[in-house]
């Protein structure tokens, strides 16, 4: 029994080692970049206006601002990660901002451009420079809260949650779509509808009041949303393109030289703000 009781606590202790290890080394999603003042609008092209007219990918670099406005890839031989990687080198970045919450990874075990995208090689690059990297999105209890203003709460809860499904359709279908927005089902908690937003099912029963001839596991945000999903996503488009040129300011006033990795989208409707 008490041979028992020390192979048990060995076999305990090395998971625990092995779990700490794990932890210590993964990487973990960059802070959001907190703006530190009040900011007027800014003079972007609103997202209904954008005509996609823009060389791809679409760069803007002037003075200590390097905006690399990206087609979004989890191809790490994708020629935009090594044009990405180039340009790192020759701007020299203080500080970097990523598009988005990364996610997990296991460096060394796992690459960042298959799991994480062309963000993912931002942080390895920002690692390997040891630098400051920020998400520079708004949360989306922020973004939530603005969108009210335009939309019921369960117009947002579901588009939250079916958001991540509408960009990975661009990659390939999950085998499972259920399982695949599993994980996003806790959104419904920035709008404080988590008790009535918990499974699948629920999505399709709130989907299907909104586009009762369209399944959602068809669409990708590829070309456009059908909608109101459209109209939200101009209308975030907008609220996240403001954010992003507030960060870029207040951190180009500090002295800091930035490195931005967004779609390219979004570039091109920064550019006559910068």
């Amino acid at each position: 029994m008490k041979k028992l009781l020390k192979l048990t606590a060995w076999i305990v202790g090395i998971i625990v080692i092995v779990l700490g290890v794990i932890f210590f080394i993964s990487w973990k999603s960059p802070k959001y970049y907190t703006l530190h003042q009040q900011h007027q609008p800014y003079a972007y092209t609103p997202f209904k206006n954008y005509t996609g007219e823009h060389p791809r990918p679409m760069i803007i670099e002037k003075n200590n601002i390097l905006v690399f406005g990206a087609q979004h890839t989890r191809d790490p031989k994708n020629p935009e990660i090594a044009m990405m990687e180039q340009r790192w080198k020759t701007f020299k970045p203080t500080v970097a901002l990523v598009e988005g919450r990364l996610g997990f990874l296991l460096p060394g075990f796992m690459d960042p451009v298959e799991n994480l995208g062309e963000g993912g090689k931002v942080k390895a690059l920002a690692q390997s420079d040891d630098i400051p990297l920020y998400n520079w999105d708004l949360s989306k209890e922020a973004l939530a809260k603005q969108q009210e203003k335009h939309f019921s709460k369960e117009q947002i809860a579901l588009a939250q949650i079916l958001n991540p499904y509408f960009s990975q359709l661009r990659f390939g279908k999950p085998a499972s779509p259920e399982s695949f927005i599993e994980e996003y089902l806790k959104r419904a908690a920035s709008v404080g509808l988590q008790d009535s937003i918990k499974t699948a099912q629920d999505v399709d029963r709130i989907w299907k009041k909104y586009f009762p001839a369209k399944d959602w596991r068809t669409v990708s945000d590829e070309y456009g949303l059908p909608g109101y999903l459209g109209e939200m996503m101009a209308v975030g488009n907008d609220l996240r393109n403001q954010q992003l040129v507030a960060a870029i300011k207040e951190l180009t006033a500090k002295g800091e030289r930035v490195f931005v990795i967004c779609g390219s989208s979004h570039a091109a409707c920064i550019a006559p703000a910068l």
